[in-house]
């Protein structure tokens, strides 16, 4: 498998097995152990890795039927880009502070990451549709 098809792999396990279905062991076996998140971490949460892995059961608390499709991966160089499609029904816990009301839900995410020479995801920025998910909430 060449580079950039590695790389790709690697970011569409992250979003397709650890948030679609709750492997967080996919976390660990796809980034570095030292990769940055633009996402502030909280004071739980140490490093990127453990920052995911809250990120995903904080969804898929809230929203039990959660499913995440990998609409787009285009890579270049070190970088994979993803656009990314969450979908589920809000009847879980809170989601950005707002209780459960049984609102189906689905929020587009577009990701960049970069990766090293063993496809380890190394840094990520994203707009995670927070917005679209408060705007769906209300």
């Amino acid at each position: 498998m060449d580079l950039l098809q590695r790389n790709k792999t690697s970011m569409r396990r992250v979003f397709v097995e650890a948030m679609g279905e709750g492997k967080l062991e996919v976390v660990d076996e796809c980034l570095a152990p030292d990769a940055v998140d633009r996402h502030a971490f909280g004071p739980d949460e140490p490093d990127m890795r453990t920052h995911l892995k809250a990120a995903i059961g904080m969804l898929r608390c809230a929203m039990p039927d959660l499913t995440v499709s990998v609409e787009d991966l285009v890579a270049e160089g070190n970088l994979v880009a993803a656009r990314v499609i969450l979908r589920g029904t809000h009847t879980g816990s809170p989601l950005f502070g707002r209780p459960a009301q049984g609102r189906r839900l689905q929020v587009e995410q577009f990701h960049i990451g970069s990766f090293n020479d063993q496809g380890h995801g190394l840094t990520h920025q994203a707009n995670i549709g927070q917005y679209e998910f408060l705007a769906q909430l209300a």
